[in-house]
């Protein structure tokens, strides 16, 4: 089913760097904030590609992030523009007083000899293990991993999405130093979230196959691995993807929606600012009533918000002639019905929805992105486009879990 989604290059990089940066207690939002507004700008304009920004969610003091080189020719006058150009200058002395260290830095390739990349690969929860090997990585370890890792983590339901290794060179920029003499090699899942990894573990090391191959890699390391368990911020996600594209012909299929019936809880992620590129986010949780109706042709579900004292609720119904879904939410703060609403389907496992609203007295384009994942979990996403579609800022994420397997009676809300 035509999703709407338009299809655009993908830029790869054959030389990269794993930056992970120990920062002061309480200032990673502070800096990531400040990186996204000042920094992304400032490294693309001076031929840097970011491929990621991310949480680290085992250590709140840990910001961790991926830009790549067209070669390593271009590295260092890159890097000189940007450090020695007026975005740093400027910010320079605030940023660098959010960092206790930010010299934990692998200076990569892709280990396949292609250009890296985690576009259209990017999920919620990205888990990066670093294998520190005793020789260098060369193309028989790598040739080893795909042929007798790769099929067990994928069996496992951890699949290797991109892979890389240390790449053999100096570093061409001494002012920003690298971690020298080791024999890296990274590679990168990525999984619908926290509770999928976990699933992915537990099967891994229950399974005969992956207890051998465990074996086999500790016989080759040089210490032992290290896993990060990455949250990418919602810019690096949105980045991620192809790009929205505004349609009101996208269709569907009468049992798009029967997963949602039963009750739910949810974690909500609200963009503090919409529309003037903020980055700022305030957090708080959901319970959800959900209850499919009349064979699937429509769906009711309310939503309570605790800490905001707030609570709404979302009406959908399928046209069966036009093959299409339409979606109206109503909240208790005023009891407007956002008519004519959002109209699209799913395709697979995803969801898009489109129409149109008004936002601080500016005509918006509107975005309703689902997620069906699995184990009674499912991510929503709504952007708003200021420019006729042109661009898309996503400013509000839900993600729900499942707490039981039906729906108990909607509940009125005051």
């Amino acid at each position: 089913m035509d999703q709407a989604a338009a299809t655009s290059a993908v830029e790869t990089s054959p030389v990269v760097e794993l930056r992970q940066y120990t920062l002061h207690p309480g200032k990673r939002d502070v800096l990531m904030s400040m990186f996204e507004r000042r920094f992304v700008a400032g490294q693309e304009a001076a031929g840097i590609r970011l491929h990621g920004e991310f949480t680290d969610a085992a250590n709140p003091d840990r910001f961790v992030w991926l830009r790549g080189f067209s070669s390593m020719d271009e590295r260092a006058p890159a890097l000189d523009k940007f450090y020695g150009g007026p975005v740093w200058r400027a910010s320079r002395g605030e940023a660098n007083a959010t960092i206790v260290d930010s010299d934990n830095v692998l200076l990569l390739e892709p280990a396949d000899g292609n250009g890296f990349t985690l576009a259209r690969r990017m999920t919620a929860t990205m888990v990066a293990t670093i294998y520190l090997l005793q020789s260098p990585v060369d193309s028989s370890f790598v040739r080893w991993f795909n042929d007798r890792v790769a099929p067990v983590m994928a069996e496992a339901g951890a699949r290797p999405v991109a892979e890389l290794k240390t790449l053999q060179a100096k570093n061409n920029f001494p002012k920003l130093p690298v971690r020298e003499g080791e024999n890296a090699f990274v590679w990168f899942a990525a999984f619908d979230n926290d509770e999928a990894y976990a699933r992915a573990v537990e099967k891994f090391q229950a399974s005969n196959a992956g207890k051998e191959v465990t074996r086999e890699m500790a016989a080759k390391l040089a210490s032992p691995p290290q896993r990060l368990v990455l949250h990418p911020n919602q810019q690096s996600l949105d980045r991620s993807r192809e790009p929205y594209r505004y349609s009101l012909d996208v269709k569907g299929d009468i049992h798009d929606f029967d997963f949602i019936d039963g009750e739910w809880t949810s974690q909500q992620w609200r963009l503090e600012k919409r529309g003037v590129g903020g980055s700022d986010w305030e957090t708080f949780s959901g319970k959800h009533w959900c209850k499919v109706l009349i064979g699937g042709v429509a769906n009711v579900d309310t939503a309570e918000f605790p800490e905001k004292g707030a609570a709404g609720s979302t009406y959908r119904n399928f046209d069966k002639a036009k093959q299409q879904w339409s979606i109206y939410w109503v909240s208790s703060r005023d009891g407007h019905m956002d008519f004519p609403g959002q109209v699209g389907g799913f395709d697979g496992n995803v969801g898009l929805f489109y129409g149109n609203d008004v936002d601080g007295g500016k005509p918006v384009r509107v975005v309703y992105r689902w997620e069906k994942q699995a184990n009674g979990h499912a991510r929503w996403e709504q952007a708003f486009s200021y420019d006729d579609g042109k661009t898309w800022e996503t400013n509000w994420v839900m993600e729900m879990k499942k707490v039981v397997s039906s729906s108990r009676p909607l509940q009125s809300q005051q």
